[in-house]
């Protein structure tokens, strides 16, 4: 009985030295963009639509991030837009919301073998039209304001998931401070309350 026990001992502790505990990716924290002041337009009504239907083929990538680039500019403008007034619509309208990724030339010798070289380039753009209109007339477009933001960010070989999760919620992140400053600009001297 003993040496039963003793046998079903070794194998657990046999079997549990053959398994690999995988490393835990951290999900990214949510975009909620608390840290950005509320923007007062003079519109009854705010409308957001997205235009932008992702390839889903390389070289896009935008799809394969925790938060895309298109629901992260939805999210934001639903969140900081505010409607004050008491006529008219603004349509905003998710032109472009892509992500693509380009390989980059690795150089190789023995001096690169120490180095990690930059193997990677994502380049994001996300594009945003406002339209002023009136609900008797949702044809004519009484205003119109363009935000436009870009930005790129450029990964090592060797990028871990877990680090290249964190590349795509930092560019996702930088392209909606960028979003936000052109809301804050265009957006508000556009459609803004007026003193």
């Amino acid at each position: 009985m003993r040496r039963r026990a003793l046998l079903y001992l070794s194998a657990i502790v046999l079997l549990s030295a053959c398994t690999e505990t995988l490393p835990m990716v951290p999900h990214p924290p949510d975009m909620t963009f608390d840290h950005f002041k509320k923007i007062e337009l003079d519109v009854a009504t705010i409308e957001v639509q997205n235009n932008y239907k992702p390839p889903m083929r390389d070289p896009y990538i935008e799809h394969l991030f925790p938060t895309p680039p298109y629901v992260a500019a939805a999210n934001l403008v639903k969140r900081q837009l505010i409607a004050t007034g008491s006529e008219n619509t603004l349509r905003v309208l998710i032109d472009d919301a892509s992500v693509v990724a380009e390989e980059l030339p690795i150089a190789r010798g023995l001096e690169n073998l120490l180095t990690k070289e930059p193997a990677e380039r994502l380049k994001a753009k996300v594009l945003l039209h406002f339209e002023l209109v009136s609900p008797w007339a949702p044809d004519i477009v009484l205003g119109h304001a363009e935000v436009t933001a870009r930005r790129t960010k450029t990964l090592l070989e060797g990028t871990s998931v877990a680090e290249r999760e964190r590349a795509y919620f930092s560019l996702t992140e930088d392209l909606m401070d960028d979003l936000n400053d052109g809301l804050r600009t265009a957006v508000k001297n556009t459609f803004g309350k007026k003193p």
